[in-house]
């Protein structure tokens, strides 16, 4: 059996919402510093199923990073 390139995307497809959602929690603040360590801890811990029951209720708890 040989290796095609869309194995790769079948593969890494599942971990999306994961690596967005640690890049949402990373450029985000939170009401507390726990809270946000909170999630990215149980993005990390739990992949996929982190990364979707963010998307779906940590993101309302997330507000912009002040800008300069």
């Amino acid at each position: 059996m040989t290796f095609a390139w869309w194995h790769a995307i079948v593969a890494l497809l599942p971990m999306a919402p994961t690596f967005w959602s640690i890049w949402d929690i990373w450029n985000h603040d939170f009401i507390t510093f726990q809270k946000k360590m909170a999630w990215l801890v149980f993005v990390i811990l739990i992949p996929v199923i982190g990364g979707i029951v963010y998307i779906f209720f940590g993101r309302k708890q997330a507000r912009p990073r002040d800008s300069l």
